[in-house]
């Protein structure tokens, strides 16, 4: 690659003198190496061209045998889809990067190893960057921790000071400033050393975010933005650009600088319409909607304004920007006296922050649509119920400190007039009553410690609600977390084509739900250590019901269940060996659109065990010819739930299929 040693020492080409060499050059590795100049190019200006050269070099790395090439071209491609917010493609591609970097590294060999290395730690650092852009900080700092850990293992600074520099966003979101700014000034050490500028100056921008949201240094943070402004200006990158002028808008902001906020509000959302970056646009349009009625636009301009950001919100899946928009637009009916459009506006706006449960979002917005019910439409019912909503909406929390803080004061002014009291009927008595002296004396102490005893009564009993608070909030998160997974896999299964594959994507789906359903059941019941098993049990029915498609009544589920509250540690296994035996008999117990029941017994015997049986009236195993050709992995895994409670299933054939296990380990609550 003579060209590349001549670039080397000269100054670095522009895209026109790549583009204008490209055609000349042979099928190879140089060509490879002018098209993933140009994809680097293009990376900050016209994503469709750099995904077009990063496709070009696939093709090209396939045909040459350039495994390296083609690794780092499916790194590249899914950073492209990620900052396109095309999030299923950006995860496959990363995906295929990792895997033939983690090929590259097992062929061993100190060709190219340094490449490699670098590559793979970045595919790390990619997985990472895709958790966050998904709203999950957890499993991004997962990835880059893992990302860091790795670079330093082998000495791969690049992808470190990528991953510490996003971290430290990560915690700056999480309003854990101290960490953050140490990882920004431990990044930017180390993209200084590599001479790597755009790294510079992103950390440029942490730091200066840091200064104005925390620190309340917004004129020094505006002096740092400027510094990484004039970094992206010199790399030609209007992206960064764009999301510089982004971050001085805020300051500006916060300094009460309206006109210099918009005039870079406006600059942000013109580079990002230009560079169709979606979710710079949702940033840029909910920042000019917070200030239009500030710098004077009309409620015309405003409304537009507002309906862009929702309209990008829509297509980028911000479900928080559709709810905040349809919020900003019932403010401005409300403030045309339009009351009746406010509050459809508002209740479009509870529906999406309900699915998110943002519980402070809610509780403002009942809030306003209980001022206009009360003080406007003259709806005392509906402005009743927006107020209990609101009440329930409210943060609890808070609620608890503020009474405590109220109780408190008043402990202290009644504690302090019975003492006051004490002390003059004490020097009204002191002259001849002085066994009086020492009853009251006993009283004053007796007063004193059922004082004490009652607050600790009641501060204890606070920090139990506190806590089984806290306990439900765990389990609802659990599920919501078990949902998401649910999701994932339906997702997934929607491009399976392999039927058995399908299948088995499909019963692990059922299994998360069978999960998820015991943790609502924890966080909705009053006993937070118990599922009433009868109520979990119909529900479940239901959801397989409905998963099969057999809601409409050929195939009835008949429950036969006693009373019983287990524990989570039993109930959990429990209801996923019922999972497992009821999907089987709705599986396969009624081919053909036969009709059926399966029914489902719980109970306890004389014997004090606890025993279930699942049992249909279908074609059993002989006429199902499916079930003989299925996995093992359902029956191995009742086998093994069914040991983890002390129980052994007996599998009958007659009239069907049934099975019967006694549970001898099982906990009632």
């Amino acid at each position: 690659m003579a060209f590349v040693s001549q670039w080397a020492l000269a100054q670095i080409p522009s895209v026109d003198s790549l583009a204008a060499l490209l055609p000349a050059l042979p099928d190879g590795d140089e060509k490879i190496e002018v098209l993933n100049q140009l994809l680097k190019f293009q990376l900050n200006a016209d994503l469709d061209k750099a995904r077009g050269y990063a496709s070009q070099v696939v093709r090209l790395s396939k045909k040459t045998g350039n495994r390296l090439a083609l690794a780092t071209a499916f790194k590249d491609i899914g950073v492209i889809h990620l900052i396109a917010s095309d999030f299923d493609s950006s995860k496959y591609y990363n995906q295929l990067a990792r895997r033939e970097y983690g090929a590259l590294m097992k062929n061993g060999g100190n060709e190219g190893k340094s490449k490699i290395l670098e590559g793979y730690a970045g595919t790390l650092s990619n997985t990472g960057n895709w958790h966050y852009y998904q709203s999950a900080p957890d499993s991004a700092i997962y990835y880059h921790q893992q990302a860091v850990a790795f670079s330093k293992q082998y000495g791969t600074d690049k992808p470190k000071a990528n991953s510490l520099s996003t971290l430290a966003y990560i915690y700056q979101d999480q309003a854990q400033y101290e960490q953050a700014i140490a990882m920004h000034f431990e990044a930017l050490r180390t993209f200084e050393k590599l001479d790597n500028k755009d790294g510079v100056s992103r950390s440029y921008q942490g730091i200066g975010e840091i200064n104005c949201e925390y620190l309340d240094k917004c004129e020094l943070a505006i002096d740092y933005y400027r510094k990484a402004l004039n970094i992206k200006k010199e790399l030609g990158s209007e992206r960064g650009m764009a999301y510089v002028f982004r971050l001085l808008g805020d300051a500006y902001e916060k300094l009460s600088a309206i006109d210099s906020a918009n005039y870079y509000f406006e600059k942000t959302v013109a580079l990002a319409e230009k560079l169709n970056d979606k979710r710079l646009l949702t940033d840029g349009y909910s920042a000019l909607a917070a200030i239009a009625n500030e710098v004077g636009k009309s409620d015309e301009e405003r409304i537009e304004i507002i309906l862009k950001y929702i309209k990008v919100s829509e297509e980028t899946g911000r479900l928080d920007g559709l709810f905040v928009g349809y919020s900003s637009l019932g403010d401005i009916h409300k403030e045309k006296g339009a009351f009746e459009k406010a509050v459809s506006y508002y209740r479009q706006a509870i529906q999406l922050a309900e699915s998110q449960k943002d519980y402070d979002f809610l509780q403002r917005i009942y809030f306003k649509k209980y001022n206009i019910y009360k003080a406007h439409l003259n709806d005392p019912l509906s402005a009743l119920a927006a107020l209990e909503a609101y009440l329930v909406n409210h943060d609890s929390v808070a609620n608890a400190e503020r009474y405590r803080a109220v109780e408190e004061i008043s402990t202290r002014y009644e504690t302090e007039k019975k003492e006051a009291t004490i002390a003059k009927q004490e020097a009204a008595l002191r002259q001849g009553r002085i066994r009086f002296w020492l009853i009251a004396g006993i009283l004053a102490i007796a007063l004193a410690a059922g004082g004490l005893l009652f607050r600790l009564a009641r501060r204890l009993r606070r920090r139990n609600e506190e806590k089984e608070f806290l306990i439900k909030e765990i389990h609802h998160r659990v599920k919501n977390n078990l949902q998401v997974l649910s999701s994932l896999l339906h997702l997934q299964s929607r491009h399976i084509r392999d039927e058995t594959a399908l299948d088995a994507v499909r019963e692990g789906q059922n299994r998360v739900e069978a999960m998820s359903l015991i943790h609502q059941k924890l966080y909705m019941g009053g006993n937070l250590a118990a599922v009433e098993m009868q109520a979990y049990l119909y529900e479940l029915g239901d959801t397989l019901l409905d998963s099969f498609g057999l809601e409409d009544g050929r195939v009835k589920i008949i429950y036969h269940l006693s009373p019983l509250r287990l524990d989570v540690d039993t109930a959990i296994p429990l209801g996923l060996i019922i999972n497992e035996l009821l999907t089987n008999s709705l599986k396969y117990a009624f081919p053909d659109g036969r009709s059926g029941q399966v029914e489902i017994s719980l109970w306890k015997n004389a014997n004090g065990k606890l025993c279930l049986k699942v049992a249909d009236n279908g074609v059993g195993k002989s006429g199902a010819p499916a079930l003989k050709n299925s996995t093992s992995f359902g029956a191995s895994l009742v086998e093994i739930l069914s040991k983890k409670l002390k129980g052994r299933p007996e599998v009958s054939h007659e009239n069907g299929y049934a099975t019967l296990i006694e549970f001898g380990q099982f906990q009632e609550a």
